[in-house]
């Protein structure tokens, strides 16, 4: 009878710790036991028929290797054989087998109860075990009873993202974001580095909603976090507390060098992944954000004392309209360069920046040949700029290519202006940084843009550093062989101040080549200057091209210079960068001239 004995020790507990389902089973083993008084059959056979016959969860009788003897028939779903072993694991993901730490505990112990997750054909399935020894003629046998707890599992599981994430778009929320921080800050501080945090606010999102309903400014939010983790830089971590707010940490690798000035650059990127249109139903909208930061230690060493700031420089830069704000200690400067960018973005939006244009004469008969665009910087805290003064700056902040195009649909606008003023320009002179020329579509919005104003791109002469050849040439070489098919003259800038490599100058697009300011300064002074000035001259002269000059600044320079063979020049000798309307009176000087000449 040690079988039946164990069987209802096992029976008992199994009521206990499973109370629904074990009322149920507690009248089957009632049953079980008038049925086996009255017949007095083997209680043994009687009470483990039974047992199988009523009990609902799947129920199964194993040998000492834990190989199916017998089941019951909720068994059946599973397709097992006698004989089998069915694969039980320790977790999920873990493809380690539960048996051999099932089997040592059952050495000590008659009962084993605990939760192991069952191979299946889709994915495994979280199984609830009770498995109690059984000894028939002292041999183990083990009775195991399994319960499918996959739903509670997933539900408990969901339960717990409710409590970490949030319930729309899935990122941490402020309890997790929290949680995540805390190691950032301990390793910053063991290692005497910088973090930070950000805080991101969707100012336009209320007003979404009013107008366009619920549902499309649910749809806003799921698109901006996938933004937002599209374009989050490696490590760096992205949480949301509410509907508009995002938190965000940037770790130690993120601010390595001009801390600042990285994390503006980051920010940055940020804003701009929300100005893509966003496909809501039926129409597109551009988000407008603000982003708040706070550095450790500067801004505070613990989350309260950086979430309080970088709150409070969110708040200023809302009141102020200004996109990227850092938390400054009252008293202290910005550092000049993460505020020069800052600058640099309002003044885009202001409309700061202004079209000038140098003349560019002919040395010889001292006529306009070309009006050289110069872009002016009318900073209301730093006076007047030219473009290379900030021209650094603007490309660490990534807004180089944005002002370089924002120049070039002005200079288009104003052309046009110019011919329905019925004034004749005689060309156009126009650099094109390394930013510019890297740009895929370049030819294309060149074009675009020439078409949309009916200009000629034989009008523009594109002046090209050799840097950009020399860091990239297989790309520079096809790019500027699309931009001489397209119709535009290339000119070599500062030649001769680089390392002027002779493959580069036999290159068949080029139309001439620019002299460096450093080549022809102090001319009329140093007879080694003229010495190579003339050599280089000679150099583009062998080759056909064309040969201007910068910063002419005296009539002996000119002089030199025309008589060593150069064609062109721009300088003080000619006059300075002036606006549009006051190359407009030049232009129609020059016009009149020609008239009467």
């Amino acid at each position: 009878m040690m079988l039946q004995s164990s069987y209802t020790e096992f029976a008992s507990s199994f009521v206990l710790s499973v109370p629904g389902l074990g009322l149920v089973l507690l009248l089957a083993w009632v049953l079980i036991q008038r049925r086996a008084q009255l017949q007095r059959s083997p209680a043994q056979h009687l009470s483990l028929d039974s047992f199988f016959s009523n009990c609902p969860c799947v129920a199964w009788l194993a040998d000492t290797d834990f190989q199916l003897l017998q089941a019951n028939p909720a068994a059946q779903q599973l397709n097992w054989l006698p004989g089998c072993k069915p694969q039980y694991y320790q977790s999920k993901y873990c493809q380690q087998s539960a048996w051999p730490d099932i089997s040592a505990e059952l050495q000590h112990q008659s009962h084993w109860h605990g939760m192991v997750w069952l191979s299946t054909e889709t994915e495994p399935k979280a199984m609830q075990l009770w498995i109690t020894r059984l000894l028939h003629n002292k041999s183990p046998f083990y009775l195991v009873v399994q319960h499918d707890i996959s739903a509670e599992q997933q539900q408990q599981a969901q339960l717990q993202q409710l409590s970490t994430h949030d319930a729309l778009t899935g990122l941490s929320n402020r309890t997790l974001w929290l949680a995540q921080l805390e190691p950032v800050l301990q390793q910053c501080e063991a290692s005497q580095r910088h973090c930070a945090v950000a805080l991101l606010e969707l100012t336009e999102l209320n007003q979404i909603r009013q107008q366009f309903g619920n549902q499309q400014a649910l749809i806003l939010e799921c698109w901006v976090a996938e933004q937002l983790q599209q374009h989050l830089p490696p490590a760096a971590v992205l949480g949301q507390f509410s509907e508009r707010r995002f938190a965000l940490i940037f770790k130690p690798e993120h601010c390595q060098q001009q801390t600042e000035l990285a994390l503006w650059q980051l920010a940055r990127q940020l804003q701009l992944c929300l100005q893509n249109p966003c496909p809501l139903t039926d129409f597109e909208v551009s988000l407008q954000c603000y982003i708040g930061l706070a550095v450790y230690p500067q801004s505070g060493t613990d989350s309260d004392s950086l979430l309080q700031h970088a709150n409070w420089a969110l708040q200023q830069g809302m009141q102020q309209q200004q996109p990227i704000t850092f938390w400054q200690q009252p008293g202290l400067a910005a550092p000049a360069d993460w505020q020069t960018a800052d600058e640099l973005e309002q003044a885009l939006r202001q409309y700061q920046f202004e079209l000038c244009y140098l003349p560019c004469y002919q040395l010889e008969q001292h006529l306009l040949t070309a009006l050289t665009v110069q872009l002016a910087w009318h900073s209301p805290k730093r006076g007047l700029l030219w473009l290379e003064d900030f021209a650094a700056v603007a490309a660490q902040s990534h807004q180089l290519l944005a002002i370089e195009r924002w120049q070039f649909q002005q200079l288009c606008q104003q052309l046009w202006q110019w011919r329905q003023q019925g004034m004749t320009v005689p060309g156009i002179r126009l650099e094109l940084s390394a930013l510019q020329l890297q740009q895929p579509d370049l030819v294309a919005y060149l074009l675009h843009h020439l078409q949309e104003w009916t200009l000629d791109p034989a009008l523009f002469s594109l002046m090209i550093d050799e840097t950009y050849y020399l860091e990239q040439p297989g790309l520079a070489h096809k790019q500027m062989e699309a931009l001489t098919k397209a119709g535009f003259s290339l000119w070599w800038l500062n030649f001769g101040s680089g390392q002027t490599p002779l493959f580069l100058l036999q290159q068949p697009y080029w139309t001439g080549v620019i002299l460096a300011a450093n080549a022809v300064a102090e001319l009329e002074n140093d007879d080694q200057k003229r010495h190579l000035c003339s050599c280089l001259i000679r150099l583009a002269a062998s080759q056909q091209l064309r040969v201007s000059a910068l910063q002419i600044d005296n009539e002996m320079q000119g002089y030199l210079l025309h008589v060593m063979g150069c064609q062109l020049g721009t300088g003080l000798l000619f006059g300075q960068a002036q606006n549009a309307g006051q190359i407009s009176k030049i232009l129609m000087i020059e016009q009149q001239t020609q008239k009467t000449g």
